[in-house]
């Protein structure tokens, strides 16, 4: 493994894809203290910054040291200064079944406008063009049917629901599985 790799910039229409750095640990605290931003997430909302620079400066650079586009900041192209706005990314589940993981969040005040699900296909395109994986799959908290329709936008199927399959913050969750195949996979 190389601990210097990054992941490249990816760019679409409107967002800049790009390795997160120790200066986005701001608009990371910025973003994630809000409550309904992470309501959905794996982790709780930073109550401070050294949440959020925790996140800058150990879990980046642990996805980038495992060569996986995990995080990537999304940023608008249309900022002069583009700053942090969201995150997305995907890491190996199984690298021996050619499986990985995709996940994200994005600023509330971003929201509806289909950056997530923009995001998200270049990601895929990315990962199915650079990595031997057969299955990227992505996991929904039930009660969250605008992340379902993000990973629908894009291609992935509901393969199921895993029933009480997930603790998180003390309670138990069901958890939605959405998959998109290399085969299925248009672009």
């Amino acid at each position: 493994m190389n601990p210097q790799w990054l992941p490249p910039n990816i760019e679409t229409a409107r967002l800049i894809l790009r390795p997160v750095t120790p200066d986005d640990a701001d608009a990371v605290f910025a973003a994630c203290s809000n409550p309904n931003v992470t309501r959905y997430t794996l982790f709780d909302a930073h109550r401070r910054r050294d949440e959020s620079l925790a996140f800058v400066c150990d879990y980046a650079p642990a996805g980038y040291a495992r060569q996986v586009p995990d995080p990537l900041a999304i940023t608008l192209k249309q900022d002069p200064d583009p700053r942090l706005v969201g995150c997305i990314g995907c890491y190996w589940v199984s690298e021996s079944n050619r499986t990985m993981e995709a996940g994200y969040w994005l600023t509330e005040h971003l929201w509806g406008r289909g950056l997530a699900a923009e995001a998200l296909a270049a990601v895929v395109g990315h990962v199915f063009t650079e990595y031997p994986v057969d299955r990227i799959q992505a996991r929904v908290i039930v009660g969250n049917p605008a992340s379902a329709r993000v990973l629908e936008k894009v291609g992935f199927r509901h393969e199921g629901t895993m029933r009480a399959s997930l603790v998180r913050r003390g309670q138990t969750e069901d958890v939605m599985i959405f998959a998109l195949l290399r085969a299925e996979n248009a672009g």
